[in-house]
């Protein structure tokens, strides 16, 4: 009687909290069984438990399991956005090359998991929306940071600040999924340095760094 008692509670207190609330709590008991055992190894019953949810309550916000991947993905994203508020515009090429080899190192550290989210992503609309909506995000990043970069003098005045962040960003996802195909094993910021270099060529930086 007591178990029984205790999953009407739940259910109760489930229903009582707001979506996406519910929605949070179970992404993040997915995410750290995830993290803990790694993607394929965790079933949905685990994380129902551990979200102390029914899987009517999972299924309900994600269609599959890939699919709670999602909180996963913006926590990853959020640190690689971090990483890009640092971007210097006294020294762009510095900055940008600075960026991709920490960014190499963020995610290195990632592990099997970000393989697992790298192939959900071409599968899951939730995901791929996300992705997209990230990248979007990049290159308004790149863009703020290259008019910055601009007004500094450290490149050329004619550089259109919307173009060099296309330029960059078209780089980075380009490098970023030859990179994970590869299964990382090569230096992807060693990969990408000669492009920066090559694309500052380009832009004709109005004084040296």
């Amino acid at each position: 009687m007591t178990m029984v008692t205790n999953r009407i509670m739940a259910k109760r207190a489930n229903r009582a909290m707001p979506r996406e609330d519910l929605r949070q709590r179970i992404g993040e008991a997915a995410l750290a069984l995830f993290k803990e055992a790694g993607f394929d190894a965790v079933s949905v019953d685990q994380i129902v438990t551990k979200a102390g949810v029914s899987k009517g309550a999972f299924f309900n916000f994600f269609p599959t399991k890939a699919d709670a991947l999602i909180v996963y993905f913006r926590e990853l994203d959020g640190s690689v956005a971090h990483l890009r508020t640092d971007l210097d515009p006294r020294h762009p090429l510095a900055a940008l090359t600075k960026f991709f080899t920490r960014t190499e190192t963020l995610l290195r550290a990632e592990g099997t998991l970000l393989n697992s989210l790298w192939q959900a992503i071409w599968t899951h609309p939730l995901l791929m929306n996300a992705d997209r909506a990230s990248a979007e995000r990049d290159r308004r990043g790149f863009a703020d940071f290259f008019t910055r970069a601009r007004a500094l003098g450290t490149v050329n005045a004619t550089v259109d600040p919307v173009v060099a962040a296309d330029m960059v960003g078209d780089l980075w996802t380009t490098s970023i999924l030859m990179w994970l195909a590869a299964g990382q094993s090569y230096s992807f910021a060693e990969a990408v340095a000669p492009k920066l270099q090559l694309l500052f060529a380009g832009l004709g930086k109005a004084k040296d760094e």
